[in-house]
């Protein structure tokens, strides 16, 4: 453990990936904010992939925005990220 400000922070968060909590956000971190999820390359080459597979199950919408965006876009600062509808 090691304080950060006021915090008490757990070592774990240097040596763990992030991963989301679905059933815990309810998708809150995906639909708040400017930019989309942040994706490694392994991670857009499974969009890429699993997108014909998953499309009947997507809303309307987010199947425009992959159709127009792709399975993923590039920040303006360089990062990999889901594209936002």
């Amino acid at each position: 453990m090691f304080q950060l400000n006021k915090t008490i922070v757990s070592e774990e968060i240097l040596e763990k990936e992030f991963v989301c909590n679905l059933s815990a956000c309810q998708g809150a971190c995906c639909v708040d904010g400017d930019a989309g999820a942040p994706l490694d390359e392994e991670e857009t080459r499974i969009l890429a992939e699993i997108f014909p597979k998953v499309k009947p199950f997507l809303r309307p919408e987010g199947i425009k925005a992959i159709e127009e965006q792709g399975t993923h876009v590039v920040s303006d600062f360089g990062e990999l990220e889901t594209p936002l509808i």
